[in-house]
């Protein structure tokens, strides 16, 4: 029986191939360019320029709330709330 070459052998782990090194180095370069590009961000003023534009956006209007009131007062109701409604329609019919 001959015995397996074990030099042929894809490696079972990462460590200490060269794409090991790679992968590093390719994460920590990611991670300096991230960092650096998110200083210059937060540090210029475009970015307290590109915020109040962005509220600006995001505000509601006042057409906006009362659109968005229309629809909860057409909203599905609870069981709770039409026996609610029921009650209060007898009553007010035996008066």
């Amino acid at each position: 029986m001959d015995s397996t070459d074990t030099t042929q052998r894809k490696p079972r782990r990462t460590h200490g191939t060269p794409s090991y090194t790679y992968r590093n180095r390719f994460a920590y370069a990611l991670l300096a360019v991230g960092t650096v590009l998110f200083g210059i961000w937060s540090l210029t003023p475009i970015q307290r320029i590109a915020n109040e534009k962005l509220s600006q956006a995001v505000a509601q209007t006042e057409q906006e709330r009362d659109r968005k009131g229309l629809f909860q007062f057409a909203a599905p109701r609870t069981s709770e709330f039409i026996k609610q409604a029921i009650e209060e329609s007898e009553e007010q019919k035996n008066k």
